[in-house]
C-alpha cells in the first residue's frame, strides 16, 4: 500500500509573492528576531531555502535532533517565514510536512515609518517604469534592425529609414543592440533618481 503514496515532492524553495515588510519596531518582527536567536533556527531556515525539507530531513542537514529541529520550524511557521509546502510519505507509509520559506521575502525596515512607506512605493513605482522601459526599448530595437524577406532574402525597409536612420544595422558602434543600450541607459537614470530622493532613507535602512 506504501508504495502507492507519493514518496517525492514537488515543492519549490523560490518566493514568487511580494515582499512584506516588517517595521523593526513591531511585535511581529520581534517575534521573528526572537525565532531566529539560535544558530540552528538560522541554519534551517537558509537550508529550506536551497530546497524544501522534511523535519528529518533538516535535523540531518543541521545536524541536530528532529525534535529539535521540529521545534524550530513549529516557531519559524509561527512568524510566517517558513510553510508547509507539500505532504509526502516515508517508506513505511509515514505522512511527513514538507517545509519551504514562506512565499512573500520578508523585509525589516529601519527608520522612520513614513520614510519607509515612500520608499517602498517608489520601489513599486519604478518596476512599473522599468516594465514600460522595457516595452519601448523593444521598440527602438525594431525600429533599427533590418527585416530580411523570408521568400526572397532580400533586407527589407526598416521603420527607422523612413526617420533618417538608413546607416544603422541594429547594432551600435560597441556592438551591442541599441534597444540594451536604450533600456541600460533608462534603468540607470531611474535609480539614480531614486538614490537621490531618499537617501537618507536608504542610509537608514542600511545602517539602521
Amino acid at each position: 500500500m506504501s508504495g502507492l503514496l507519493p514518496t517525492g515532492t514537488n515543492a519549490s524553495s523560490e518566493q514568487n509573492g511580494d515582499p512584506r515588510t516588517l517595521w523593526l519596531d513591531s511585535d511581529d518582527t520581534g517575534d521573528l528576531l526572537a525565532s531566529l536567536s539560535s544558530d540552528t533556527a538560522r541554519a534551517i531556515l537558509t537550508a529550506l531555502h536551497e530546497e524544501p525539507q522534511t523535519a528529518s530531513e533538516v535535523a540531518t542537514r543541521v545536524d541536530t535532533s528532529v525534535q529539535n529541529a521540529r521545534h524550530h520550524l513549529s516557531k519559524l511557521k509561527q512568524v510566517d517565514a517558513v510553510r508547509v509546502a507539500d505532504t509526502r510519505y516515508s517508506e513505511k507509509g509515514r505522512e511527513m510536512s514538507v517545509y519551504a520559506p514562506s512565499e512573500e521575502p520578508l523585509v525589516v525596515f529601519v527608520g522612520r515609518e513614513e520614510r519607509k512607506h515612500s520608499f517602498l512605493d517608489s520601489l513599486r513605482g519604478l518596476m512599473s517604469v522599468i516594465g514600460l522601459l522595457g516595452i519601448v526599448s523593444l521598440l527602438v530595437q525594431w525600429i533599427v534592425t533590418p527585416t530580411i524577406d523570408r521568400t526572397t532574402g532580400e533586407q527589407l525597409p526598416r521603420a527607422g529609414d523612413a526617420l533618417g536612420n538608413s546607416g544603422a544595422v541594429g547594432l551600435s558602434p560597441l556592438g551591442v543592440p541599441p534597444g540594451v543600450i536604450f533600456f541600460a541607459g533608462g534603468v540607470l537614470v531611474l535609480l539614480f533618481v531614486i538614490v537621490v530622493q531618499h537617501r537618507e532613507a536608504l542610509r537608514e535602512l542600511i545602517t539602521g
